[in-house]
């Protein structure tokens, strides 16, 4: 038997709340005015509220506004059947989640409401999308790169210009690298949306001071201006954390090429439950018209020659923020600087971890 025919048998048989509170789908039970009567664990966890929270009330005008008023009106219209609503898709983009909900009549007059977190199943499957892309389309170029300056060398048979020998080393060597490094980022994007592991208080200002330092190493002659706010903890997977920060910070490295100095600021405060951090540069910037590219794998706004890398970095960024349950945004200028703006969860205030 199905779990909604499962459901639906035990909703009509009166059924303890007890046995809905076991399923992993979020589940609520309508009255035909719209007020909620039931709803279970699962449901309240989707809405960020304790279950009980939602009884007593029509809480999708507050929790599903922008499904209520179809809500409304299937309930209006039932028992009619046709009426159901199946499998429509609750916009979360801000929280990176996809939900699905559907709404069927029972028989005693109420309705069964049911949303689906599908986030996890579209998560492989964008992942499934970006390997398969950077399989085909990506990875191709340095592939054939390699093969075409290996067959001029073989063709030469051994008696070719030493120095148009070099250069086909040499670009098939940039291109092994460049196949190098594409593969790693590929693997990185594989992991970044993986559950995190154990949750701990993480020093986000001394992560900043890590990175930036690694950063200045790799290059020791660039002046760099670095001014990292102290006392800026976030709870959460220091290793991804640290890997997050560091995909945002080398962008704004990168993008700092044609400056004379390196200008990067990192900022932030505690707003209730979340820590608000800001990172910003003194960069090239871009035209925001062009922002919803930055996130998405292979989707550069800059060329080779302007710094852009595999075009994966930023997505991979985004992809752990979300892991970690927070979110970045940008506000970029052109030749003015970017601002990226993290927001984390705070050290719970039990375990704050004072300095």
């Amino acid at each position: 038997m199905s779990e909604t025919a499962l459901l639906r048998n035990a909703a009509e048989a009166g059924i303890s709340v007890d046995l809905i509170d076991q399923l992993p789908t979020g589940l609520a039970v309508l009255a035909a005015d719209g007020q909620w009567l039931r709803a279970n664990t699962a449901l309240g966890a989707l809405c960020a509220v304790d279950p009980d929270a939602l009884t007593g009330r029509a809480a999708h005008h507050t929790h599903l506004p922008a499904l209520a008023a179809r809500i409304d009106d299937a309930l209006a219209r039932f028992p009619d059947a046709d009426a159901a609503l199946r499998d429509v898709v609750v916009a979360d983009d801000r929280a990176g989640r996809h939900l699905r909900l559907s709404l069927q009549p029972l028989a005693d007059g109420t309705a069964l409401l049911q949303l689906h977190d599908d986030s996890a199943l579209k998560a492989l499957e964008a992942q499934q999308e970006t390997l398969a892309f950077g399989i085909s389309h990506e990875l191709r170029a340095p592939v054939r790169a390699i093969e075409q300056f290996a067959r001029r060398l073989l063709a030469q048979d051994g008696a070719g210009d030493p120095q148009t020998t070099r250069d086909h080393l040499q670009r098939i060597q940039q291109a092994s690298g460049h196949a190098g490094g594409l593969i790693d980022a590929l693997l990185e994007t594989m992991r970044a949306s993986r559950p995190p592991r154990g949750a701990t208080a993480v020093d986000i200002s001394l992560l900043g001071d890590w990175i930036c330092a690694e950063l200045q190493d790799a290059e020791p002659g660039r002046t760099a201006e670095i001014d990292i706010a102290p006392d800026l903890w976030a709870w959460g997977d220091e290793h991804a954390l640290k890997q997050m920060l560091g995909k945002l910070m080398h962008n704004a490295w990168k993008f700092s090429a044609q400056r004379d100095a390196v200008c990067i600021t990192l900022e932030g405060e505690r707003v209730g439950n979340r820590l608000q951090l800001r990172l910003r540069d003194a960069g090239r910037g871009f035209d925001m018209r062009y922002a919803e590219r930055l996130f998405v794998p292979f989707r550069r706004l800059h060329s080779a020659d302007d710094g852009a890398g595999h075009g994966l970095g930023l997505a991979i960024a985004q992809q752990l923020a979300r892991a970690q349950g927070g979110h970045i945004r940008v506000e970029s200028e052109p030749d003015a600087g970017t601002t990226f703006f993290i927001e984390l969860p705070a050290v719970p205030d039990e375990d704050a971890a004072a300095p």
